[in-house]
Parts: structure tokens; sequence; C-alpha cells
């Protein structure tokens, strides 16, 4: 592990204060994610820490749970995580983890340093068995220098009235539009159907749609999705459409993101705890063409796509 930096997820601020005087006493960068596990996933993916040291006992997204979100992304899978485990804990649960390595508390910090370094070890190890010696480079002949003769004069040739005609002027080149930047809505939604529902709809509009079906692992896929717009399930596996809305909001990335929340119970009650977990909006299922295009309306500009050479265009529409 070349990459000094240390990712230290502690919310407990003596344990915190500690292990980043040791830390830092020993050449590492530390960075504390103090807040839960859910700061500690977006700075995982925003800060390329060498290595993660992640207490289990975090609250919000707890280290179990924070633990398979980073192993099951693609960004940060590869990152080595030492867990700080609670004394009576099954070692069942620490094997089934697939944390890297793992300290019992109390935590003593030549311990967690022997730790560190045993996966330094292994993570130079296999760095040095997937890095081969490049190959020698062939030998090549170095050819005779040729003696070049001074090329004949040129006539300079007048372009005729067609020519210049047809030559731009570089002033109407530069004044030609940029490619428009699409836009990505995300929709995180367990449902297949619904997803191919909510897909026709956005792709139909010129938008770049993307499902997320595990609201798990939303997290991670949102910050490298970067959506402008984000349609919200309710009821969902593992975290329901409130506790995910919430996670979200505490990312700053997020903070201004339009969150639809989408749901079968379309309730007084429902709403109301909507828009206390920071959602923007709220409406109810099945998926209907003009209840989409009305959120698109109303939060991000709208795209159509000119039938005559399929090219994306902004423009405001109202909806009839």
């Amino acid at each position: 592990m070349t990459n000094n930096r240390i990712l230290l997820i502690e919310d407990n601020p003596l344990i915190g204060q500690m292990l980043n005087r040791g830390l830092a006493q020993n050449g590492f960068d530390v960075q504390i994610a103090s807040n839960g596990g859910d700061e500690g996933l977006v700075m995982a993916v925003t800060a390329s820490p060498g290595l993660i040291v992640l207490d289990t006992d975090i609250p919000v997204i707890n280290g179990w749970q924070a633990i398979k979100i980073l192993k099951a992304s693609r960004v940060t899978r590869n990152i080595p995580i030492v867990a700080l485990v609670g004394p009576n804990t099954p070692e069942t649960v620490i094997s089934q983890s697939e944390c890297d390595a793992y300290i019992s508390k109390p935590i003593y910090l030549e311990g967690l340093l022997e730790k560190i370094r045993q996966l330094q070890g292994t993570s130079a190890a296999s760095a040095g068995a997937a890095m081969p010696a490049p190959p020698a480079p062939p030998a090549v002949a170095v050819p005779k220098p040729k003696v070049e003769t001074a090329p004949k004069p040129l006539t300079p040739r007048r372009p005729s009235a067609t020519e210049r005609i047809a030559k731009p002027d570089p002033r109407e080149i530069l004044a030609l539009p940029k490619p428009m930047e699409r836009t990505t809505v995300v929709y995180v939604e367990d449902s297949a159907e619904d997803s191919r529902a909510m897909a026709e709809v956005i792709e139909g509009a010129g938008y770049t749609y993307a499902n997320i079906s595990d609201s798990l692992h939303a997290l991670p896929q949102l910050l490298e999705l970067k959506p402008r717009l984000i349609f919200l399930d309710l009821v969902m596996p593992v975290a329901n459409g409130y506790e995910l809305c919430s996670q979200i909001r505490r990312i700053s990335a997020f903070r201004k993101t339009p969150i639809i929340i989408v749901t079968n119970n379309d309730g007084i009650a429902d709403r109301v705890r909507a828009k206390v977990v920071g959602a923007s909006g709220f409406f109810g299922k099945p998926i209907q063409e003009r209840r989409v295009l009305k959120v698109l309306q109303k939060h991000l500009q709208p795209v159509y796509r000119d039938v005559s050479n399929g090219a994306y265009q902004q423009r405001p529409f109202f909806l009839s």
C-alpha cells in the first residue's frame, strides 16, 4: 500500500483523537469521519484512502453494513479495511463481514499498527506479482541519413470563387453551439417493472436514465452517477425510502438535489414524513407519464430531440 492516507470512521471522540494522534506520529495522513457510516461511505469514495479503519458500532449505517457496501462498490472494493470490533463479537460475524483484518476493543495502537503493516506487506506483494518486469525493447536498425535537395519553390495558386465561398469563416466556427451535456436521472427501485416504466418516460424525454435496484448500495452509486434528479421508491428491503432519503441529504453533494418519493402509500401522513426527511416531492404509483413529466418540468430544464437531425435541444415546455 503506497497510499499512506488512512480514513478513520469513528464516532467516539476519545478513541478518534487517540488513533489520529498515534497514526499521524507514524507517518500516516489521517482523515476522520465522525458522524456515522454514511459520512464514512462518502469520504471513502471522495478521499481515495489507501486503508480504512472502521468502528463497527458507528451510528446511522453501522460498521457491518458499511463494510458490505464498501466491498460491493467497484470504487472502494480494493481498499483494505481494518474493523474495530467489540470484545464479545462472534468469530462467525467477523468472518462473514469481508473485512481484511480486525482488532478487538479496547484498542491498542501497537496492535493496530501491526495489522496495518501486515496489510501493507500483502498489498505490496500483490502489486509486485501483478507488475512483471517490462521486456527489453527490440533492437531497431538506425537508417542512414538521406541527403535531401532543396525543394523547388511553388507558385501560390489563387483559390477559385467556389473554394472561397466554401471555406468557413473562423468566427462562425467559434460561434457553433457545444454539444449539450446530458442530464442523468436516477430511480432507486427494486421492481424491474416499475424501473422499465420510468425509463421509458425519462429516456423518451431525452434524459439519461439509471436504475439502482439495491438500496444498501445506493449511496456509493449515486456518488458515481451524480444525478440531477433522484426518484426514490418508499418500500424497499433493508433500508426504506425515508431512511435512504435522510442519508442522501447528509451528503453535501446532494443537499439541493431534488428527491421525489414514489409509493403506493399516498396518504397525508406519508407526505408529511417525506417532507420531514427532506424529500422535494411525492407521488403515488403506478408510474404515469404525465406525473413524471410534471416533475421533470418543475425541477429540470427539459430536453427534446430534433426529429430532423436527432440532436437533443433544451427549451421550456408546458403540459396542457
